[in-house]
């Protein structure tokens, strides 16, 4: 039966390769008298290992560490001349899991071998850095849908947004980003075998998606000390390739559902609350099959593994517009949204062994995935599908390249090194692809409904290439372990935009309530090369065992250069001259230095109560991001807006488009620079260079584990982090006292509490004479205040094994974070920003107010007689948030204001409530069941075939809500999907 992994315990990283599978087994060895015994050989086997056995020798104090180990079940035997063999045998090993293996030998022969059942430690006492593995096994056992997403219902103190609940696998391989500990959702990795595949654009955007049964374990981890070999502190997500075997082997896996098999939620209490139809399953259809086993044996083994998955759903409260030349939005309620996923992978993998025990890997894995108005903001009720970013098609194709080495030149000595490359292409409505796809024409978005329709316009493709390199080496003996080594990232990154609008006219509209009021005018086209040689990291680190405790002092040397390519812009709108802009180096050329420690220490002596503690500093997630923001392209002025008056109703800007001052039915425009190169956005002299610059966030944890009895073990601890290096943008052609203030009379609405009916101050409108001069400076926030952001949170958590086989893995959270928005959403711990730049409207509502939430997460299996296998996992979320954007007219402003708004702006917007203030009243609770039926066939074949059922109790709470301020205000978009019945099947032979 399933075992589940050891959930959410911590301890100091021993030392090993960035992000690599490795594990350990450290232990200290005596004779009957207890005393210390050097000398002593100690091996480690296991099937997992294609050299079969690694070994060690204890060290004057009798101490021994075996590092770099690969996950799976091992056998320990001890030897010394003059006593009986030790064996220890069915010790499981995760990743990043240090087992303590002590051992007692008894005077004898070798040829005498005493072999014991060794039952496999539940704490590690030398690991602060909190971490969840997650093996092959579980995702067969508990019921998720296998994808990137379903990783977060199994990690209790992980934080993303509600409308990324999932249910069987309806929001498919959405690119959901999870803060664990106050963590920034950027600072979030995506690693295979150690080595990033994130978007070079977006740091925790991913157009990879991993291949569960194609993995040996997926590992996650926080930081909060100990190891030297990041460099972000946000959530570490590390799938480990599975290496083959001496046996061949393989599983078929498939899976479906429809909307037959699901439930209707959609209550009265939610229809009057305008919600006419509810996110449901169309269909959703996964097939896998894995190969693997050995070309030599004991020396090449191969993994190859091949995905076809993918679903169709409909979106709640969606529909085409029925009519897009109208420049209204009238949906069609026969034309429910849909928005659709395919997505195909296929792989293979190479492990060799040398006779000197070099181990080599090759792994090569192809994928292209199709996407069909895909993204969270169709599910925010915000967009209709028509203006979705990825409306039509969205496509990507990526080729991931990787090799690894490792060599154990002796049983003290460990060379360890890893290069991938990646080419990764996407693109939107270029039709270059074959899910194709066409540009929109003018995209409209109404401020009075919050409603943005028509069109997306928008075409793009990007293409990356990043090569990564690692490589360290490792000394250990029994009591210490020192290890030196670097990685680094290098990256060429090509932007390549076209027109937002139609073709012949690249603006977007804005009305109010359906009456035109400004435009958006767009430069087109634009192509926008970035580039990073290199993002490197060299750490040094080491670990000591002494005795009982352990103490992990760490160093990492961070240096991040990045530069803006030579630009050859095309001619377009509004210059139709080619232009040539010359590189840009230093976007930024940043030096860190980013002190690691930790300490952990074993009470008792017996590996089963460990006193932990941590503090570290990491850096931002940073690539390209400045040399896109400071770079020519970005200089160009590529936007700018003007208020429109549509005085012939023709919803056609009568005016040339060109002209900057007012003209015909225009007004002048925002930025009269407006396509023009002109520097208005640069980085404040000596920002880009030098140490420290980089905005950062210590890390800090203290922590019990403990053994209650064998197969039960329980966790608490304690976090907090906090950020330093906030950046500003400062208009330096403009003061504070270039503002004028006002006041607005908030709308009469019980929902809206103390601000009901209520004068709201505190907004500032730029002085005529000063609108739209533009000339901004980007640096440290510190001239200006001390902005802050603080988490503080406290989990505890437990990891079972009990009966025939049962398992309970999971805990609880609380902590000061909350994430907002749709799939992407934006994460928020304390912050206070009560300063002032330019505009002193950044008091108004310049701290946040959001509480102390609960995160329950629960997930186990139990056998039960007739091959029967149940299993289930349970969370308990916070309810989603919402705000108040309420749109007031320039002539509501001026009785307060004395004029109207500067520029002819027409409304502005405003939330009426706190950042992180107003939540819905409905927790997020959701239990889901899988009954597994196993049949045994010839050998060691079987067969599962699952039945599981999602959100068991048919819930339906709101996931998401309207925020903008009207008709519409808190009406719901998205609810927890309805009861799901899903089938599935698996063969291993």
């Amino acid at each position: 039966m399933a075992v589940l992994c050891v959930a959410w315990f911590g301890g100091v990283l021993p030392a090993r390769a960035q992000g690599t599978s490795a594990a350990a087994i450290t232990g200290v060895v005596k004779d009957a008298s207890g005393g210390v015994m050097p000398g002593v050989t100690v091996e480690a086997s296991s099937p997992a290992l294609i050299e079969k056995v690694r070994s060690a020798v204890t060290d004057a104090q009798g101490q021994y560490q075996i590092i770099e180990l690969r996950p799976g079940t091992y056998t320990v035997t001890f030897q010394l001349q003059g006593f009986a063999t030790l064996t220890k045998e069915g010790i499981e090993l995760t990743s990043n899991f240090t087992a303590t293996v002590n051992a007692e030998l008894k005077v004898g022969n070798l040829a005498e071998t005493v072999t014991v059942s060794g039952a496999s430690p539940l704490v590690d006492v030398t690991k602060v850095t909190q971490q969840k593995v997650i093996t092959t096994e579980e995702f067969n056992t508990v019921p998720t849908a296998k994808s990137t997403l379903s990783l977060i219902a199994l990690m209790p103190a992980a934080a993303a947004p509600p409308s990324a609940q999932d249910v069987g696998g309806g929001k498919g391989e959405t690119s959901v980003r999870m803060s664990i500990h106050g963590a920034r959702q950027s600072d979030q990795r995506m690693l295979l075998n150690g080595m990033s595949f994130n978007m070079l654009d977006n740091p925790t955007g991913r157009t990879f998606f991993m291949n569960p049964l194609g993995s040996q374990e997926v590992v996650v981890e926080a930081g909060s000390g100990g190891s030297a070999e990041y460099s972000t502190g946000g959530a570490q997500v590390n799938i480990i390739s599975r290496d083959g075997g001496n046996q061949f082997s393989g599983t078929l896996f498939v899976a479906g559902t429809g909307h037959g098999l699901q439930a209707d939620n959609l209550t009265s209490e939610l229809q009057a609350q305008g919600l006419t139809s509810v996110n449901n399953i169309k269909t959703i259809y996964d097939g896998n099959l894995v190969l693997g086993g050995p070309l030599v044996k004991d020396q090449l083994w191969f993994v190859t593994a091949h995905r076809r998955n993918g679903r169709r759903t409909q979106i709640a409260n969606l529909y085409h517009d029925a009519n897009l030349s109208d420049f209204t939005f009238t949906p069609d309620f026969n034309q429910p949204a849909e928005a659709a996923e395919d997505l195909r992978s296929d792989n293979l993998r190479l492990t060799l062994t040398t006779k000197n025990s070099q181990k080599f890997s090759f792994t090569y894995d192809w994928q292209h995935n199709n996407s069909l108005n895909q993204g969270g903001e169709l599910d925010s009720g915000t967009v209709a599908m028509e203006a979705a970013a990825r409306a039509n098609a969205y496509c990507n194709q990526v080729t991931v390249l990787q090799g690894t080495w490792q060599y154990p030149a002796t049983n003290r000595l460990l060379f360890d090194a890893g290069i991938s490359a990646m080419n990764n292409y996407y693109s939107v409505g270029f039709g270059d692809m074959p899910c194709g796809g066409v540009a929109g024409a003018i995209q409209i978005r109404d401020t009075g409904t919050g409603f943005t329709y028509n069109a997306t316009g928008i075409r793009q493709r990007n293409v990356a290439d990043p090569l990564i390199l690692r490589a360290s080496t490792s000394y250990v003996t029994g009591e210490h372990n020192v290890k030196v080594g670097f990685n680094a990232l290098m990256t060429r990154k090509y932007d390549d935009y076209r027109e937002r609008g139609a073709v012949d006219l690249p603006v977007t509209y804005t009305f109010n309530n359906g009456v035109p009021t400004q435009l958006t005018e767009f430069v087109t086209p634009r192509v926008n090369p970035a580039f990073v040689r290199p993002n490197l990291g060299i750490f040094a680190q080491d670990q000591w065992l002494l005795h009982r405790l352990t103490l992990n002092l760490g160093l990492r040397y961070e240096y991040l250069r990045a530069y803006s390519g030579e630009i050859d812009e095309p001619a377009g709108f509004p210059s139709n001259a080619v232009a040539h802009y010359d590189r840009v180096d230093c976007l930024p050329c940043w030096h860190d230095l980013n002190p690691r420690l930790a300490v952990a220490y074993d009470v008792s002596g017996n590996g089963k109560t460990a006193v932990k503690a941590g503090l570290g500093r990491y850096v931002e997630s940073l690539n390209t991001g400045y040399a896109t923001t400071f770079g020519p392209s970005a200089a160009i002025v590529l936007s700018t807006t003007r208020a429109w008056t549509d005085r012939n109703g023709n919803f056609f800007p009568d005016c040339d488009l060109s002209n900057t001052a007012l003209n015909g039915e225009c007004g002048a425009m925002a930025n009269s620079s407006f396509g023009q190169l002109q520097y208005n956005t640069v980085p404040e002299n000596g920002f880009m260079n030098g140490f420290g610059q980089r905005q950062y966030n210590w890390q800090v944890s203290a922590g019990v584990d403990h053994e209650l009895r064998p197969g039960l073990a329980v966790s608490a601890a304690y976090y907090r982090r906090w950020f330093g290096n906030f950046t500003v943008t400062d208009n330096t052609l403009v003061t504070p006292n270039d503002y004028d203030p006002y006041c607005i009379a908030a709308p009469t609405d019980p929902r809206l509490g103390d601000v009901s009916g209520s004068q709201i101050c505190g907004f500032y409108d730029i002085k005529p004479d000063k609108f739209g001069q533009v000339s901004n400076v980007v640096g440290l926030a510190d001239k200006f205040g001390s902005p802050t952001e603080i988490y503080n949170g406290f989990d505890v958590n437990i990891a079972a094994r009990f009966g025939r086989g049962g398992t309970l893995s999971g805990g609880w959270n609380i902590g000061n974070t909350f994430v907002s928005g749709s799939a992407g959403g934006t994460t928020f711990s304390h912050t206070n920003n009560c300063f002032v730049v330019d505009s002193p409207q950044q008091l108004y509502h310049c701290e946040s107010e959001n509480p102390y939430q609960n995160r329950i997460r629960l997930n186990g299996s139990y056998p039960l007689p007739y091959d029967l296998q149940v299993a289930a996992v349970y969370q308990s979320l916070p309810s989603a948030n919402y705000a108040a954007l309420y749109t007031v007219s320039t002539a509501a402003i001026a009785p307060s204001l004395g004029r109207p708004l500067a520029g002819g702006t027409r409304n502005v917007t405003v939330d009426l409530l706190g950042t992180g203030s107003a939540y819905l009243d409905q927790r997020i609770n959701q239990l889901d069941l899988r009954l597994t039926k196993m049949f045994r066939l010839p050998g060691s074949s079987r067969v599962r075939a699952n039945v599981d059922l999602y959100n068991l109790f048919n819930a339906s709470t709101v996931l998401n809500v309207i925020s903008t301020y009207g008709t519409r205000w808190l009406q719901p978009t998205q609810i927890l999907d309805g009861r799901l019945l899903k089938f599935s099947a698996q063969i291993d032979f």
